[in-house]
């Protein structure tokens, strides 16, 4: 019985010694490749004139907001930073295609005030993102919709807001 307790002992000990490095160097690596991406954003929105006030990095994918001049700058890897207004934006909604009962991808929509799509930001993509991070894929995008929703009403309900009105 002493044997194998001691067996288990040493088998766990070198199975913990041989995994925790390994975690330990992926976890390095995605914190550099986000800090890349963060610098390479930042760059990007000295070149736009904006001021990040929020980002998130959700499965390779940067999103960054700027409060001030409600604009939305995003990166997908090694890809260019997109810059979108948000004045050019009419509707965002959260796109959820199907794949049978399995999930094929998430994306954000940005569509103009004639229908088109200006833009779609995936958050998951099946088979490319693990399915572990469906869910959180769901909740940032509800979020990010919500955000750049509000933003579209507050323009709108500014557009239409008379000052001659509010004098009296």
């Amino acid at each position: 019985m002493k044997q194998i307790i001691e067996n288990s002992l040493v088998v766990g000990t070198l199975l913990v010694l041989t995994v925790l490095p390994f975690i330990a160097i992926n976890r390095r690596i995605k914190k550099k490749e986000e800090a890349g991406m963060i610098g390479r954003l930042k760059e990007a929105a000295r070149t736009y004139g904006i001021n990040l006030s929020r980002y998130e990095m959700i499965n390779g994918i940067l999103l960054c907001w700027d409060e001030d001049s409600r604009s939305l700058l995003f990166a997908w890897g090694e890809e260019k930073p997109e810059h979108i207004r948000i004045e050019e934006v009419s509707r965002c909604y959260t796109l959820k295609k199907m794949n049978g009962r399995d999930v094929r991808s998430v994306s954000l929509e940005l569509l103009d005030s004639h229908g088109r799509a200006i833009c779609s930001i995936p958050f998951y993509r099946q088979f490319t993102d693990s399915e572990m991070s469906l869910n959180k894929a769901l909740k940032y995008s509800g979020e990010w919709e919500l955000l750049i929703t509000s933003s579209i009403k507050q323009q709108i309900k500014n557009t239409f807001k008379m000052p001659e009105l509010e004098s009296f």
